[in-house]
């Protein structure tokens, strides 16, 4: 009888422990970076791509406030940023312990990022980049890109801390491969018996509320892509005949069909944070069917998506509550067209949700 232990090869505990080193050694470049440029920002030697609001225009929390401010806000964060690396990558003995504080740090400076730092566009260039278009993007975009970057080395740095912390044979012990496959092989005489035991690497059950958080984390971007499709298609529900005749002249509705593509590619992905096949690739995968999917490649970019799309939607959001968006205005094709994406804030939520139960499964098994 085959056995069916799923205990984990500690090399992927290594690799995750070695993949939260370079992101904190990353993180300190990027931290030391953005003080840098925040300091030429405030000074005036670099332009700043923020402190203006322009009506009808999307802008941010940031742009709201008078340069040097807005340079100081962004600089202090970049400060906390590099001392907090700095001791982690001077003490390492801390790291271990660390994990709860660093996660806290992460979604706080998540929190900061997407809340003050970037606005509605930063999620329309990434759906134009990942739907396979690239039209010019504005410097302002790219610097809100940049920014959005450090959450997503922090997360690297959360996961890796996280992983190391759950070491199949402890934080102190080096494991050789032959303790490995010891283990393993003590672990599938346990399967081939009648003991009851869970066998060490295998996930426990997915819980309610994160098959609840995938299902509105692929409801909502399938909502969003079905209007795209029926546009393309020619039915224009929702929208005005004028509106819709305008937006066949400038090839709106094709380009709004790329990114519903994107969607639902993104919305079949989430699937795999409830389903066996997010855990271990299917047999039909090739090379590489039948191995397990390493935590932080469906971790670090779920998360980076949550980041985005909290952004985007928060952002349109805040600025139809401001009036930058005028919704009395040809009142059916805006709800048509931005309606959809004031769900998106619930979208990125849901998915964080989801992601976290993912992980936090997927690490209780190497436990």
């Amino acid at each position: 009888m085959p056995s069916t232990s799923q205990t984990d090869d500690p090399s992927t505990h290594d690799l995750a422990s070695r993949s939260g080193t370079i992101a904190l050694g990353l993180a300190s470049v990027w931290s030391a970076a953005l003080l840098v440029v925040t300091i030429l920002w405030g000074s005036g030697i670099l332009e700043a791509p923020f402190g203006v609001v322009e009506p009808g225009r999307f802008s941010s929390l940031l742009d709201r406030f008078p340069i040097p401010v807005g340079a100081g806000i962004v600089g202090f964060c970049m400060l906390l940023s590099l001392v907090f690396a700095g001791i982690l990558l001077s003490l390492p003995r801390l790291r271990s312990k660390a994990a709860p504080v660093v996660g806290l740090f992460t979604a706080a400076l998540a929190a900061v990022t997407t809340v003050m730092f970037t606005d509605t566009l930063l999620l329309a260039y990434l759906g134009y980049t990942v739907s396979f278009q690239f039209p010019p993007i504005p410097d302002s975009v790219l610097w809100q890109g940049a920014l959005v970057l450090g959450s997503g080395l922090w997360l690297a740095v959360w996961v890796g801390l996280g992983s190391d912390r759950r070491r199949p044979f402890g934080d102190e012990q080096t494991v050789s491969a032959e303790q490995w496959r010891n283990s393993s092989a003590t672990s599938s005489a346990t399967v081939r018996g009648s003991s009851p035991a869970v066998t060490k690497g295998a996930s426990s059950a997915v819980t309610r509320s994160a098959k609840i958080a995938v299902g509105i984390a692929v409801a909502v971007p399938s909502l969003y892509a079905v209007t795209r499709i029926l546009w393309a298609a020619g039915i224009p529900i929702g929208l005005s005949e004028e509106f819709y005749a305008e937006g066949l002249r400038i090839g709106m509705w094709h380009s709004g069909l790329s990114l519903a593509v994107a969607a639902l590619v993104g919305a079949l992905l989430t699937l795999g944070l409830v389903q066996s096949w997010g855990e271990r690739l299917p047999r039909w995968a090739g090379p590489v069917g039948g191995r397990r999917v390493p935590i932080p490649v469906a971790t670090i970019p779920a998360t980076l998506v949550t980041v985005v799309v909290f952004t985007g939607g928060v952002g349109l959001v805040r600025e139809t509550l401001l009036g930058a968006v005028n919704m009395t205005g040809n009142f059916g094709g805006l709800w048509a067209t931005v309606g959809p994406t004031w769900l998106f804030p619930i979208w990125a939520l849901a998915l964080g949700w989801a992601t976290h139960r993912y992980r936090r499964r997927r690490l209780e098994a190497h436990t």
